[in-house]
């Protein structure tokens, strides 16, 4: 405190503003943004000083790499009055997951300072966002979703924007302007103010408040402001300033502070005075470069991370390297891997000290896994390898990491350096992944092969290579790879390579013509993950069941998957294990006829993938995409794309299934022709089913019977089965197959359809049932119109309810053969935008009458007024 505010009107009447808004039960978050050095403290404290009547609460965060997780907060707690403490935020709980425990403690935080606030106000100051951690940011999106409804306001600093905050007004401070550097420089020069000196400081400050004060006191000191401005020998800046400002400590002062740089912003002075002598820490607060806190006098912080960063800059290498050491071995007692870890690797100058540095750079490392921070464990394995560059497992060790963070770049360039010296390890770090990644894989795959290995490792491996092998349209051989890999692991008994014999077989294998033992090798992996002690076997297997019970039509059993899905996501903390939580959310919202949810959890999981760097994940977004523009019939977001060089089959039967939602014949129809004679060769694995259905329904629509007869005597045996999975969901086998077959002239075709409509009964998915509807009201038109009329009429309340604009559009003119001669006449005015009045002039009838038949028209058509007429005739146009 004690710092004079210049300008800033406008930011503090708004905090004035917010904060009487609080006091009343309408809390917000305040965010003050601005570069170091800007003033965002000295606002935050002419706020504070204006709050009475209110609880002020402060934290920091800390920018060291061992600062714990919601440190900020933490640090606030210990001040707070009864019902509020530290100990909410303690994760320490057995048998919890850290994301759930981490998530307890956090909605546990924001109940009690809700109610806390109910007896007094509070006024929470955070500072230095920038730093902090992602717990402390995710408590502060938490209260700040709950903040409306409390008296609570939340000032926060940054030097950068944090979207995404619920109930927050962002503050910018920008510099200060020449009149601003004007006002303080008048404030400081107790004899006057020489007007020379304006303009010299603001350029050499640019407006920076701290730099503008720091140049100000030397002036002062100097007794230079009341004379014109000279030339100011800056140049090094801050660095120089602090300097000189601190020259004026006593020595075992300026011994202390220097050590303190080392430490970091917030110190610890317990830890401190067994490095250096802390006497003089109250000589420093005095002279304003340390700061400290009444109820928490073992600790004081910097007054500016700047002032922090000049006295390091000052110290010399031996010096620097010894305060390390001395930190890292006061902290080996009581201070966190992370803490040791940062000091150790600073410390690191001979070998000795190296191997320290790596020992406890591992230590962190293994220390963040169990916390299931993956990227903290990349960081601090990277940090060991700086230290000690020929380690081969440690490149290995890291390579497990990034592939658990979704790092595959850095996985892949370690496991390429290491499989050559350590063979099969280095090939079976990234599981689970073909695509584009799929060459590189399959050359670590042969690499390991080419060494002398053990049964069981010789069948991980070839079972990893199988599956790479029919990603990359090789099935045949991939097939006969996966039974010998099957036939070594089961003559080694060793669980993991059963494991990864069961991935290999699943993925040579066209699930559709195997539905039983897909699910029977679903529950071998997940019962064999605890054995094998590979977590991933679980996942694998976790979505091959869901995608067999969407085929199967056995919500129930899909259903309870999922949450086991979801459990096993949480205790593992991976992000491909969440993307696959949120992929099978999204078909299930999809099922449910939730098409807004379901395309807001894709789109959720494709952003999770491409953190992830996972290149298939745009591929398998698409397909979604695909799937529920089926649905609305929105096919906006789709651009005619040519097929240039060689793509996959199932690219282009779904680009063709684009270009038909789009209306492009041409581009279908030649997709259409492009796959005609890849049809009777398409490798019996998980994408056959697809491309057959698609090809024909494609090749029906273009006319192109032959295709189309192909596949629908390839389709006719799968008819019961849905062509549903968590990539998308397009609905019962039974109803494409129908349609196809109407084209066709076939005569079970309509029993197809009527199937369709019993499966999608059955299975309870709506949008599917009028999609099913509807094409069977279709096939009806001209031998039942009245079971036509009663499928349509049925079809257009699903299909409007959901939000299926071309279906309903489809099922009202189905539907509209239900009316009578006029009733169609009087519809057809009524959707061109005609009133009642018009319709009456136009036809020479009274306007009761005209309104009499639109009541009767809506009814029919189940609409609720005109305008959904006439935006479902315009639509359907």
């Amino acid at each position: 405190m004690g710092v004079r505010l210049v300008g800033r009107v406008a930011e503090v009447a708004a905090l004035d503003r917010l904060r009487a808004a609080a006091e009343q039960g309408t809390g917000a978050v305040a965010l003050i943004v601005g570069e170091a050095g800007i003033g965002k403290t000295a606002v935050v404290e002419e706020a504070v000083a204006r709050a009475a009547g209110v609880s002020v609460l402060t934290g920091r965060a800390d920018p060291d790499e061992g600062a714990p997780s919601f440190w900020p907060w933490t640090t606030m707690l210990r001040a707070a009055p009864a019902g509020l403490s530290p100990a909410l935020l303690n994760l320490a709980d057995e048998g919890e997951s850290a994301a759930a425990a981490r998530f307890r403690a956090v909605q546990a935080t924001v109940a009690a300072l809700c109610a806390a606030a109910v007896k007094r106000p509070l006024l929470l100051v955070l500072e230095d966002l920038h730093w902090a951690d992602d717990a402390s940011l995710a408590l502060l999106s938490a209260l700040a979703r709950e903040i409306d409804k409390a008296r609570i306001l939340v000032i926060a600093t940054t030097r950068t924007e944090i979207s995404d905050l619920l109930n927050c007004e962002t503050l910018l401070l920008g510099p200060w302007d020449v009149a601003a550097v004007g006002d303080y420089l008048a404030g400081q020069a107790a004899g006057g103010l020489h007007p020379s000196w304006v303009p010299v400081v603001h350029r050499l400050a640019g407006g920076n408040p701290l730099y503008t004060r720091e140049l100000a006191r030397l002036l002062v000191r100097e007794n230079r402001l009341t004379r014109p401005a000279g030339d100011l020998d800056l140049p090094e800046g801050l660095r120089r300033l602090v300097t000189r400002r601190v020259a004026r400590l006593s020595a075992a002062c300026r011994r202390m502070l220097a050590a303190a740089s080392a430490w970091g912003t917030d110190v610890d002075v317990t830890v401190l005075s067994s490095v250096v002598p802390v006497g003089t820490v109250a000589e420093a607060v005095a002279a304003g470069v340390l700061v400290d806190d009444p109820w928490t006098p073992s600790r004081v912080r910097f007054a500016h991370e700047l002032v922090r960063q000049a006295l390091y800059a000052d110290l010399g290498r031996d010096e620097r390297i010894r305060v390390h050491a001395a930190l890292a071995a006061a902290l080996e007692q009581h201070g966190s891997p992370a803490e040791i870890a940062r000091h150790r690797v600073r410390a690191a100058a001979d070998p000795s000290s190296r191997r320290l540095a790596v020992e406890a750079c591992v230590a962190a490392a293994r220390a963040a896994t169990r916390s299931l921070d993956h990227s903290e464990a990349v960081h601090w394995f990277g940090r060991a390898l700086e230290n000690a560059p020929g380690d081969r497992l440690l490149r290995l060790d890291r390579a497990r990491a990034a592939y658990h963070d979704g790092q595959l770049d850095v996985a892949l360039a370690d496991c390429e350096a290491v499989v050559d010296d350590v063979g099969a390890p280095a090939a079976l770090v990234i599981r689970g992944f073909g695509g584009p990644l799929g060459p590189a894989l399959v050359r670590l795959c042969e690499r390991a092969l080419a060494r002398d290995l053990d049964d069981g490792d010789r069948a991980m491996v070839l079972a990893q290579y199988a599956f790479l092998l029919a990603e990359d349209r090789d099935p045949e051989r991939a097939e006969r790879i996966s039974r010998e890999a099957m036939a070594l692991a089961s003559a080694s008994g060793r669980a993991d390579a059963l494991v990864a014999a069961i991935h290999a077989r699943h993925e040579t294998m066209d699930p559709v013509d195997g539905l039983d033992e897909v699910l029977e090798l679903g529950r071998r992996s997940c019962e064999l993950a605890a054995p094998s002690g590979q977590p991933d076997a679980e996942l694998w297997g976790r979505t091959w069941l869901l995608d067999t019970f969407l085929a199967l039509g056995d919500l129930a059993g899909y259903d309870a998957e999922l949450a086991r899905l979801a459990g096993l996501a949480e205790r593992l903390g991976w992000p491909v294990a969440r993307w696959h939580l949120l992929r099978a959310r999204a078909a299930r919202a999809l099922l449910a006829g939730r098409l807004g949810p379901a395309l807001e959890l894709a789109t959720e999981a494709r952003d999770l993938a491409a953190r992830s760097q996972d290149a298939s994940a745009p591929y398998l977004y698409l397909a979604f995409l695909s799937g529920l523009a089926a649905q609305t019939g929105d096919y906006s977001w789709t651009d005619p794309m040519p097929f240039e060089g060689e793509q996959a089959p199932i690219a282009v039967a779904q680009l063709a299934q684009l270009a038909m939602g789009r209306g492009d014949r041409e581009t279908a129809l030649a997709a259409t022709r492009r796959l005609r004679a890849v049809l009777p060769r398409l490798p019996a694995d998980g994408r056959r089913t697809f491309v057959t259905v698609a090809l024909g329904e494609v090749a029906a629509w273009v006319g192109e019977h032959d295709i189309a007869a192909d596949c629908y005597a390839r389709m006719r045996p799968r008819a019961g089965v849905y062509l549903n999975s968590m990539s998308s969901c397009y609905g019962a086998v039974a109803r494409t197959a129908g349609t196809i077959g109407v084209a066709l002239g076939e005569p079970d075709a309509g029993r197809l359809l009527h199937q369709a409509v019993v499966m999608e009964e059955r299975l309870g998915a709506p949008s599917f049932l009028a999609l099913a509807r509807v094409a069977y009201a279709r096939s009806l038109r001209a031998t039942d119109p009245r079971r036509c009329r009663e499928l349509a009429s049925a079809a257009l309340v699903t299909a409007r309810r959901l939000g299926m604009r071309a279906v309903a559009s489809e099922a009202a003119g189905l539907a509209r053969d239900e009316l009578t001669a006029r009733e169609r006449e009087i519809a057809a005015l009524v959707a061109v935008g005609l009133s009642n009045r018009a319709v009456a002039q136009r036809l020479v009838l009274s306007e009761r009458t005209v309104e009499t038949h639109v009541r009767n028209i809506l009814g029919k058509l189940g609409f609720a007024n005109r305008g959904e007429l006439r935006a479902a005739s315009q639509y359907r146009h």
